[in-house]
Parts: structure tokens; sequence; C-alpha cells
């Protein structure tokens, strides 16, 4: 059987085309085999193509939409597919869900806001942007495009933009008679997480979104059997207004999304989706722009290198976006760059197998109905959501364990029946778990793991029922007796645990930005740490001990760690948000916490600068584990980093050869003590070695 494309092919390009059609000028110089000829100069092997823009003007002669007037009649869809098959171009039709054309057209579908106003009213740039609602009839008019370009063009796969509520509640007329239907009552309007009625209306609009994304995969398999599907995934990092949950993804063949932040971001981005995809190779797309508002700008050659790398590094696909100018033309300047950045990357591409399997010994998990804010009870439905805790928190996880060179993934639902793979499980502040996560992570203790719990994680379910106590409580050694009024707190070494702090002492202890949760200990469970509390309330302004800080100043008794011996496993109890916390200092306190839970060797020794981050892949079918390293150094081009030290874990594996890739050429390795230990070569961006073991 063929292999489809998207688990073979790694490079690919996307070519924005959000034009409106009111200047006659707009598209009138745009020249197909040019299009494609700067394709080509890029040395891309999947080009997504536009259908329809976010403005809803089509590129091909649709009969239930409207056609670009600058086409001229024209199938500019078809043009470009015709040409980029005839050049051995995978071809993957881009269709947006937002558009402007409909939403100007029929305004009774658009999306309403609590307030009542609509997308264009909102949305970042005012009048640009229209999104019409799922439970509208724009859902009939978006399945028939889609059902049009599946019966009339042959492409490779499908792709949906913008697939998400746009980042707020719609209240909108179908939405209010659709609710009143279902669930008998009137939308609620005041966000309250332990409410079960506001609980069940955000789960109805998951449903509700999930639905018609579902609808929208079954129209592609129907029509075109063998064609890839996929959906924007990006705006789950947005939080619960957009109504993402671990249904939505498994409409899509692959994860795509695109993304705009640092080498954190992207590192953390890569893990969850190579984990999270419902098949091999995922895809991590960013602007070959500083950001999508800059039309002109492209980044250095470096920078683009650095994204394509890390893509690469983590067994994933790159996609970088241009976007054309409104008269049609390209800049040939950026995809030169491109092809020069692919160039030095594509002999990489032969040493990566995507069924391998990534070696990790944590995995930070987090489940899509934790991203909210609890701080938001109460208050009026937002029309903008902020950033979620959650997000803050696996973000900042992830940075300190990158630094640690500590191998760690991202995990979600998807993965609980693959816990058992991981010697240590980070659980940040989870808002809510159902019943399925605690028996599964209660049962990853009882056989041996290592567990790592942050605040009030498991106080609350996915229904919005608040608990008595603890969900996990028998597995914490701990249970709930209230939070502190501070939100300014403090951590003090128990007695005896005086080196876990170090260099913080019971009269110096280790701050906390926040409260911390109170809980009383049960038999058996060990105090690591108590909390102190500052001289008074950092929330009244009348009494101070200090005018700039609030030195500590009242030693309690409350536990702030616990460890807890659980079946043959531990669990550490952490009642304040020290894995938010993003000083040095509470880094290391963090990784040192780990290493106290978990002392077994790590995968991963070395003493490479912060900056690198080590990859471990497991490629059974090569007999080998591959090592891709990555310099992530925040100025580019990078300091070259030579004379590393790494050891790489062998877990009874009879190590016979090491290989460093594309070039082929050995390196000396000496092994000892369950380790094959090795000096990197020069470190500019990209190294990738081969360990080769006996199979």
């Amino acid at each position: 059987m063929k292999q489809p494309w998207h688990e073979q092919r790694f490079r690919a390009n996307l070519i924005d085309m959000h034009i409106p059609d009111w200047n006659p000028a707009f598209l009138a110089q745009y020249d197909t085999k040019n299009y494609v000829d700067m394709l080509e100069q890029a040395r891309v092997e999947v080009v997504y193509l536009y259908a329809s823009s976010c403005l809803g003007i089509c590129y091909w002669p649709t009969k239930v939409g409207h056609q670009h007037r600058g086409t001229l009649g024209r199938d500019l869809l078809g043009e470009r597919i015709a040409e980029c098959r005839r050049r051995g171009l995978e071809v993957v039709v881009y269709y947006n869900w937002w558009s402007k054309w409909a939403y100007d057209q029929h305004p009774d579908w658009r999306v309403v806001t609590a307030k009542g106003q609509n997308t264009a009213d909102y949305l970042w740039t005012p009048g640009h942007y229209g999104v019409c609602c799922f439970n509208s009839p724009h859902r009939e008019l978006v399945l028939s495009q889609i059902e049009e370009l599946c019966t009339g063009y042959d492409f490779a796969g499908l792709w949906v933009d913008m697939i998400f509520w746009p980042y707020t509640v719609c209240y909108c007329g179908h939405c209010r008679r659709r609710y009143r239907e279902e669930a008998g009552r009137d939308l609620p309007r005041i966000v309250n997480w332990e409410d079960p009625e506001w609980v069940a209306f955000q789960r109805r609009r998951e449903q509700w979104m999930a639905e018609v994304v579902g609808a929208i995969t079954d129209t592609v398999r129907r029509l075109k059997p063998g064609a890839s599907v996929g959906h924007q995934c990006a705006g789950w990092s947005v939080g619960w207004t957009s109504g993402f949950t671990s249904e939505f993804f498994r409409h899509s063949d692959y994860l795509a999304g695109d993304f705009y932040g640092g080498a954190v971001e992207q590192s953390l981005v890569c893990k969850l989706f190579a984990q999270l995809s419902e098949k091999p190779l995922f895809e991590f797309m960013t602007s070959r722009s500083p950001d999508l508002t800059d039309h002109t700008t492209t980044k250095t050659r470096e920078q683009l290198g650095a994204q394509a790398a890390a893509a690469l590094a983590h067994r994933g696909r790159i996609l970088l976006i241009d976007a054309i100018d409104p008269v049609g033309t390209l800049d040939p300047h950026v995809f030169g760059e491109m092809g020069a950045v692919f160039a030095e990357l594509a002999p990489y591409e032969a040493c990566l197998q995507p069924a391998a399997r990534p070696l990790a010994d944590v995995g930070i998990y987090f489940n899509f109905e934790s991203l909210i804010d609890p701080r938001e009870n109460g208050q009026p439905v937002p029309e903008m959501g902020g950033r979620p805790p959650v997000i803050t928190a696996i973000t900042n996880i992830t940075r300190t364990l990158m630094q640690g060179h500590v191998a760690h993934t991202l995990l979600t639902p998807k993965n609980l029946d693959q816990l058992s793979q991981y010697q240590t499980i980070v659980l940040p502040e989870l808002f809510m778990l159902d019943e399925g996560e605690v028996a599964a992570f209660e049962q990853y203790v009882a056989q041996g793991g290592n567990l790592y719990v942050a605040r009030s994680t498991s106080l609350l379910n996915k229904d919005g029922v608040r608990q008595v106590d603890f969900m996990l409580g028998e597995v914490l050694g701990v249970s709930w007796v209230g939070q502190t009024a501070e939100e300014v707190t403090y951590m003090a070494p128990a007695s005896g645990r005086e080196d876990l702090f170090a260099p913080h002492t019971p009269s110096h202890p280790l701050l906390i930005a926040g409260s911390q949760l109170k809980v009383r200990v049960r038999e058996g469970a060990q105090v690591l740490a108590t909390i102190t509390l500052p001289y008074t309330n950092p929330k009244d302004p009348t009494r101070f001990s200090s005018a700039i800080s609030n030195p500590n100043g009242i030693a309690t008794a409350d536990p702030a760690v616990v460890l807890n011996q659980y079946g043959k496993g531990r669990a550490l109890y952490m009642a304040g948000g020290l894995e938010r916390m993003e000083h040095d200092s509470h880094r290391a306190f963090f990784r040192r916490l780990l290493v106290l839970l978990n002392p077994a060797p790590p995968l991963v020794r070395t003493d490479a600068p912060r900056a690198v981050e080590v990859l471990v892949f497991d490629q059974p079918a090569a007999a080998r584990l591959l090592v891709t390293v990555l310099n992530h150094q925040a100025e580019l081009p990078p300091i070259p980093v030579s004379g590393a030290r790494l050891a790489l874990r062998l877990d009874g594996r009879r190590p016979k050869r090491l290989v460093r890739f594309p070039e082929g050429t050995e390196i000396p390795f000496t092994e000892q003590e369950g380790y094959a230990e090795f000096e990197l070569p020069r470190l500019d961006t990209l190294l990738m070695i081969g360990l080769e073991y006996a199979g």
C-alpha cells in the first residue's frame, strides 16, 4: 500500500491570498506559471493552494458562493493544481471557514457576542473579519462548497483554516434556539466553572463545533477516499472560548497549526502535536515574516533555518507561510531564502522514520477542559478570552525541562494508556479531571510511577461539580482544607530537608507569587516544606512590613510540599504554583524535586549549555536510537557549541556504532554504567546522530 503523502513529506508552503476584489488591479498581474516557479525555487514538496480566503471569496467558479472578480472567470485553483501536479508537487487544497462575504450577505448567520457585537466589530482590525456561526445555514454552504471541491478537483488533501469559535461565546438566534431545544433553558451569560449548568453549556459548544468538523471530514472521506483531511489546530492555545476538545483532533489525519512564538513554544507544540496526531508526522506552520501583519519583512535565513530544523528534529514537517501581493505577484527573494533553508535540511530527511517512538523520562499532562481560569467565576462572558493559566504552566515547565536537559513530552487524554512509558508524570494545576483520568493516575502510581501534582488538581470534575476532597487524595496523601488569603506566600524547608531547598532556609524561604492551598496530611505522608506567610496580607494597603516587598513573617504548620508512597510508586503534592515561577532558582528547585521523586538515571546526561535541547527517538526498524540536538540560542546566528559531552542511557541495548548524519561519519564512544558516552561534534543549529544497536 502506498504511504500517505503526509507521512513522508517534510517541506511545505502556503501562500496566503486574503485579497478582496473591490479594486480591479487586485490579482491583475497574477500568473500561474510564475506562482509555481516560485514554489519550485523554494524546494517545497507540498503546496497548500487557496480555494477560498477568510473573506469567503473563492478562487474557483463555485455555484454556491462568490468568485473573486479579479479572476475574470478563470479557474485559478484548477490552473494551479494542474501546474503543480505536472511538476510533481503534492497539492493540499486550503479552505477557510471564515467568510466576510457570507457574513455580509446573511447578517442572521453572524456570530453574536454577549454584548451584541459581531466579529467585524471586535476581532483584531475592525471591519476585516466576518465569522458565521456553526449553528447557522453557513454550515450547509460550506459543505456544499467542499462537495464541489472534492468532486471537481484532483488533490492529495484538504485543510480547513479558522474552524473554531472566534474567541468568544455565540448568542446568535440559531444558538439560542438550538440550546433551548436541546437543554430546555436559555443560554447562560455568567461564567462559573463550579456551576454544572454553565459547564454543560460549554460542553454543548464543544460538541457543536466537533460536530461540524466531523461533518466536513466525513464529506471528504465519502467523496474523495484516500485524500487527507486536516483542520486548523492552533486555536486550542487560546483557551476554553475556542471550544477545542480531544474529539476535535480525531477528525484530522495529521495535526497542523500556525504559531509565532519562540523556541520554547515551538518545542511544546511539536511535542504535543507529535503525541496527539492520529497519524505520524505533524505539521508546524509559521510565517516567513516576523508575523502575518508584516507583508514585506522576511526573517533571516538563520531564523527560518532554526524553525525548520526544530520541526524536523521533532520528526515533523515545516510549513512556511508567505502572502501574495494584492496585484497577484510574489517576491522571488522570499522563495530563494526558503529554497536555501530547505536545501540545507533536505539531506537529514532520509534519517527520519515516521513510526519512530520518542523517548522521554517526563510526561507533562494536561487536558483541554482545564484551559479555563477560575478567576472568571461570576464574571460576564468575555469577548476575547485571556491566556489560560494551564498554558502558562506547561510553557514554563517546558522551558524548565529544556534548560535542564530533561527528556520530556506533552501528554493528553489520548495518551492515558501510555503513562507507564514515563518515569514521571507532571500535572500542573488542572482545574478539571474526570474519573477515567483519576483512575489512570492511581494505577500509574500504584504500579511504580512517580506523579507530581499541583494545587487544586482533582478538586473539580469535568461536569463542574466541586468535590469534598481531592479525587487523588489517597494517592497524594493529603486532604483539602482551604486556601491562603495571601497571594504572596513562601515555602520553608521542613526539618532535615534544608539541603533540598538550599540556599533557601526557614528564615529565608522560597517565594511563591500566588496563594497556596491548605491541606491536611494523611498518615504516612512526609512533609517536605511548610507555608510561611508575609507579616500582613498584601491586599491591605494600610498595613505592611516593607514599602516595596512583602517579606516573610509568619511561619505556619500548613504543609506546602508533601511526598507520599502509594503502592509501588510515589506522589509529590505542591500546594503553590512552583511550576509557574520563572526565575532560575525556582526552575532549579523544580528539577531537584523531580529528581527526589524519581532518582533513577536520566535518559540523557550532558554538560551542554542550557540553550541546547536533546531529543531521542527509538527507530526499531533501523535498530538505532536517533539523537537530534538543537541549539536554541535567542540571538542568531547562534554561537557554535563545541566540546560538549553527552551520555545516552542504553536501557539494555547493546551499542554497535555511533554515526553522524547525513555524512555517515563514525563518532567514537565509550560504554560504561549503562550509558553510551561521547563528545558532540560542533553544533551550529542542528545535529543528527544515530546509535546503532544489536537488533
